[in-house]
């Protein structure tokens, strides 16, 4: 995985010739290079978009000291003396981590290193800071080295009542690498087992299955038009969406490179560890979904209707605990609590042109979690179990990791 550092540093002396062009808030700037040049990197997105930001974070915080780092990190640069660019460190950092993905967008990563760069005045300062970034992305691709990124297939499992089963439509086989990681800030991945669903047969699985029936099929009468919209606008959009609004969150208030460093390295870490817990789950209860459960082969007597649809067509995973609702409980811990967010919250779907808005994330995530129910993909214990285990992954990252000092 270090072979590639003399490249590195012959793009680093390239690059100080570059043309001197302008640059807007350096931090914000690659958070849209980064999530751009990994759109192709599939199941190693997170696990990149990690390591990427928290070395940016530790270079930063090396130059100057306000947060715990972490490990393993370059040492803080000594108060006396030349001071690196923090521009270069940044950008160095995470073209670094990027670099070396193979499905990343390369050219596009050397372009904008090259620009951050060139717009960096000082020779010293700009190759001081290319040098600390540099080296605090290798420090963790070094310790990260370990890890399996190559497509991991889920066990074979045979076809029955109450267990997933591959839609005949999905285009894309699955893989579970993801749960053959180290979690990047959480202590136990077990720790977080939300339990198991409710069991078949049961008054609640009844209950749940009629729910969902009724309100997450295409042809549903019982949905409002609002909840379809909704189903609809949680279950399509771009992933680069969520950087957009904060973005536009976060640009207004002038944050130092550092502060914004670190939140989006917390936020990387949430992602991924969460990422890690609901895929681990998944796997370990393998929950049918929906579609087998009402118009399956294995559907009980009192819930097969074999004409039924879903509004959305089901993902090729199984469905507790949800990802949607791990999704929603991260969200409305961290936009108040990380990104500092405590009012209205506007996202726009970048597929469907629309914008919504809600006075508080909690109310959000009130909509993202329903939205799958409305969307005939999950019933309601799979929703709330994941919303459970998605508060608790990102309350336990952000009371351990890159604290003040």
């Amino acid at each position: 995985m270090l072979r590639p550092t003399r490249r590195f540093l012959l793009v680093v002396c390239i690059a100080l010739l570059a043309p001197v062009g302008a640059r807007a808030d350096v931090a914000l700037d690659w958070l849209s290079t980064s999530e751009e040049a990994t759109a192709k990197l599939g199941g190693r997105t997170d696990r990149a978009r990690a390591i990427a930001w928290l070395a940016a974070f530790n270079a930063l915080d090396a130059i100057d000291p306000r947060y715990q780092s972490y490990a393993p990190a370059p040492a803080p640069v000594p108060s006396a003396g030349l001071r690196p660019s923090t521009d270069a460190a940044l950008a160095a950092a995470i073209y670094t981590a990027l670099i070396v993905e193979p499905d990343a967008d390369q050219a596009l990563l050397v372009r904008r290193y090259r620009e951050t760069l060139a717009s960096v005045k000082s020779a010293p300062e700009r190759e001081a800071g290319a040098i600390l970034g540099q080296q605090a992305a290798l420090m963790l691709l070094a310790a990260r080295s370990a890890d399996r990124v190559g497509r991991v297939e889920p066990p074979a499992r045979e076809a029955a009542a109450g267990v997933f089963v591959a839609p005949g439509y999905a285009k894309m086989p699955r893989s579970i690498m993801i749960t053959r990681l180290t979690p990047f800030g959480v202590r136990s991945v077990d720790a977080f087992d939300p339990g198991p669903p409710p069991a078949l047969g049961s008054d609640v699985a009844a209950r749940e299955i009629a729910e969902t029936r009724s309100l997450g099929s295409i042809m549903s009468t019982a949905r409002s038009g609002d909840q379809s919209v909704a189903a609809v606008f949680w279950n399509s959009g771009d992933p680069s969406d969520f950087s957009s609004m904060l973005k536009a969150l976060l640009e207004p208030r002038k944050l130092e490179p550092l502060d914004v460093a670190r939140m989006l390295a917390l936020d990387a870490m949430i992602s991924v560890d969460d990422n890690i817990v609901n895929t681990t789950f998944k796997e370990r209860y393998v929950h049918w979904r929906p579609e087998s459960a009402i118009a399956g082969p294995f559907a009980a007597a009192a819930d097969r209707d074999p004409d039924w649809q879903s509004l959305v067509r089901v993902p090729n995973s199984p469905q507790y605990p949800s990802g949607g609702g791990n999704f929603a409980g991260v969200f409305e811990v961290q936009m108040p609590r990380l990104f500092g967010v405590a009012g209205p919250i506007e996202w726009r779907n970048s597929q469907t042109g629309q914008t919504r808005r809600w006075p508080s994330a909690a109310q959000a995530a009130d909509e993202i979690a329903l939205s799958r129910v409305w969307a005939g993909v999950h019933f309601r214990s799979a929703v709330d179990a994941g919303r459970r285990v998605g508060r608790q992954v990102a309350t336990e990252i952000l009371d351990r990791q890159l604290l003040p000092r």
